[in-house]
């Protein structure tokens, strides 16, 4: 059920990465520049959190140790900023509501995690 679920939230990941990569990219705005839609912070900001989704996914992917608190750690530290508002970045709705899903699926797999190895001690 845990390797379902990771393969699946690792997919969701790289998706969720690519198509902000290619938002950061220009797809999909026309003749607009991404650079002055997004503004320079926010540009950044998504371009980071786009790499960092990407290596989480991939990390997740190969069933790597650290994918998974990497897509975590990501998932929190982007959704404070953009629910703070501190600097503007442009997710949107169905963005949102992927990270959510990401943010849900990466602490549920984290706290089995954390259970079987907690089972495991004792």
């Amino acid at each position: 059920m845990i390797k379902r679920i990771t393969l699946s939230l690792a997919l969701l990941a790289l998706l969720n990465g690519i198509g902000d990569a290619g938002r950061l990219a220009g797809f999909g705005l026309g003749s607009l520049d991404p650079m002055q839609v997004y503004t320079v912070s926010g540009f950044a900001l998504l371009g980071s959190f786009a790499i960092t989704r990407i290596i989480a996914g991939v990390g997740m992917w190969i069933k790597s140790n650290w994918g998974t608190p990497l897509l975590f750690g990501a998932t929190i530290v982007e959704l404070s900023i953009y629910l703070s508002g501190i600097v503007p970045i442009d997710i949107g709705l169905l963005g949102f509501v992927l990270r959510l899903i990401q943010l849900g699926g990466s602490m549920f797999i984290l706290m089995l995690l954390y259970r079987s190895w907690q089972s495991g001690k004792h």
